[in-house]
């Protein structure tokens, strides 16, 4: 009996040390998102508001990965948008390729996904769902990694300290903080909180807002800048 139990145990721990074992005679594909941006699941929040102006669009760095063995051999991924669970529109909101290639011997390859900043981003928000699909050298795999989700905008919300940083800012509007935002490249000010910007850093940021408003009201004589209110902005 003690035997029997050594010959089962022996074939079990074969088993698990084999990869075909876990993934049968194929091999499938999955679709990863940056870390950074998905914290590890299948969708993406992206807001334009609070990058540069001059930023038009931004790059995905998505990954194809291998489910299952290596080949010593290119493996071609095909990917589609979902159409029924995606708003945005291709070429004018977003690119991707429409094949991803697996280089022979390896068990990954990039997907880099385009997303593009348009005017009415500025009040809506957009949804991609991109999905392996069927047709390729590797098939889609597991249900939950099929696919990756992006939503994106480039609406401005009011700061939950707006209070704190009212002194040095006035009064709240979207196209001001909008302004502020494309002027200093900072989004979030600490003032208030604890180790925060300090009072002549805020007064600082104040004075160079002033200075780049005036002059954008000089190089726009007759047309201010002003808010979504038509109250004209000033710091």
């Amino acid at each position: 009996m003690k035997k029997l139990y050594i010959i089962i145990v022996a074939a079990l721990l074969a088993a698990c040390q084999s990869h075909s074992f876990t993934w049968g005679d194929y091999a499938y594909a999955r679709v990863e998102g940056p870390e950074v941006w998905t914290l590890g699941t299948d969708s993406l929040h992206f807001n334009f508001s609070v990058q540069p102006a001059e930023m038009t669009e931004f790059v995905v760095e998505a990954e194809i990965i291998v489910m299952g063995e290596t080949a010593n051999r290119d493996r071609v991924v095909r990917l589609a948008a979902n159409p029924a669970r995606t708003t945005a529109l291709e070429g004018t909101h977003y690119a991707f390729p429409a094949t991803v290639t697996i280089p022979a011997g390896a068990a990954s390859a990039p997907l880099p996904v385009t997303i593009r900043r348009t005017p009415e981003l500025q009040s809506t928000n957009i949804r991609l769902r991109l999905e392996i699909v069927a047709g390729g050298d590797l098939p889609p795999g597991v249900d939950e990694w099929n696919s990756l989700t992006m939503q994106w905008n480039d609406m401005v919300s009011r700061p939950i300290n707006w209070g704190d940083i009212q002194e040095f800012f006035g009064d709240y509007s979207d196209a001001k903080f909008r302004f502020i935002i494309s002027t200093l490249g900072i989004a979030q000010f600490t003032y208030g909180s604890a180790e925060g910007m300090s009072w002549g850093q805020m007064n600082n940021y104040r004075l160079v807002l002033a200075e780049a408003l005036a002059r954008y009201n000089a190089e726009h004589p007759g047309a201010p800048l002003a808010d979504e209110n038509n109250q004209f902005i000033s710091f």
